[in-house]
């Protein structure tokens, strides 16, 4: 199959991604190329799939259940993927090892042999939902990739792998909430994010992770990015602490995109004036992404996925990112 082949055959919900891409070959050609040539790869299993295009509409990825979210950052002008890199009806205890493969194929470079051997080990009596999933982020020049891989639901088991890869993680992070899965950076600064969920995220919560992270001078930005005039206190929040060399660098807070505008056309209404109004660099992409949401459309599973707001230590203001499924196309 070429560069320039579709993603996906002419069936079923597959189309939507190929769509997709190709309103972004419009803006931003050499980003559609990137994706366009990994997704090709990674998503072989999915058009290979033992029950057929059901396979776009069994994930666990997004809400849709497509096996790809599309995200854009208003820090850079570079269009991110994550893909379900296994079929359906596979042994999701190769998802860790399937995705690593293919990041090591598209050159970069493999976590440390020591922490392949303690997830491994921390998967093998688990019950996986996902297993992993390989994010890649497309620029005109480059492509760089991240590993989320699925902890295990028992607390104990969790902080147990925690310890032996991020030991400062436990002075920050206990007691917030559950531990969800992990972020494992493929570049240099092998960064790990802990993304986990409080059972009720409040201000005064965030203000305690935020000061034992040592962002305390940001607290008061994420929490009015993330509430956006309204109050921050309710379940659908989640959290995600970063950590290079053991320190915590930066933190990120996660509302539900329908949770906090509603229906898609809304949330894109939202984002496109945020985008114009701060200058984003990705507004471009992002508008080609979401135009087939422009339109209100009736209410069903929602499109976009989380809005999330970042903070760094040495970073100025507040960084958005905003993620969601191929919108739906009609035949």
């Amino acid at each position: 199959m070429t560069a320039t082949a579709p993603v996906a055959v002419a069936s079923g919900t597959g189309r939507a991604l190929d769509a997709l891409l190709d309103r972004v070959a419009g803006r931003r050609p050499e980003h559609a190329g990137r994706a366009r040539r990994e997704l090709v790869r990674t998503l072989a299993a999915t058009r290979a799939s033992a029950v057929g295009d059901l396979a776009w509409q069994a994930s666990c990825l997004t809400p849709t259940r497509f096996p790809v979210e599309v995200a854009v950052s208003s820090a850079r002008d570079e269009l991110r993927t994550v893909v379900d890199v296994l079929a359906p009806e596979a042994d999701r205890t190769l998802a860790l090892p399937t995705a690593i493969d293919w990041a090591v194929r598209f050159w970069s470079e493999a976590p440390e042999s020591r922490t392949v051997a303690l997830l491994h080990d921390h998967q093998r009596e688990v019950p996986l939902r996902f297993g992993a999933w390989l994010g890649s982020r497309h620029s005109a020049q480059s492509t760089t990739h991240k590993l989320y891989v699925e902890l295990d639901p028992v607390p104990e088991r969790a902080w147990r792998l925690l310890d032996a890869l991020v030991p400062d993680a436990r002075r920050v992070l206990a007691g917030v909430g559950r531990l969800r899965f992990l972020g494992l950076v493929l570049d240099p600064s092998a960064a790990v994010e802990v993304y986990l969920r409080p059972p009720i995220l409040d201000e005064a919560t965030l203000r305690a992770c935020m000061g034992r992270a040592g962002l305390a001078g940001s607290a008061e930005a994420l929490l009015a990015a993330m509430a956006d005039g309204g109050t921050l206190a309710g379940r659908n929040h989640a959290l995600s602490v970063s950590f290079v060399g053991g320190r915590a660098v930066a933190a990120a807070g996660f509302t539900f995109a329908h949770h906090r505008y509603r229906r898609d056309h809304r949330v894109r209404e939202r984002v496109l004036h945020l985008a114009h109004s701060e200058g984003w660099p990705s507004a471009a992409l992002y508008e080609a992404v979401s135009r087939p949401l422009a339109e209100p459309r009736p209410l069903a599973r929602p499109v976009h996925t989380a809005l999330s707001e970042v903070v760094a230590t040495g970073t100025p203001g507040v960084v958005h990112h905003v993620g969601l499924a191929p919108p739906p196309v009609t035949s």
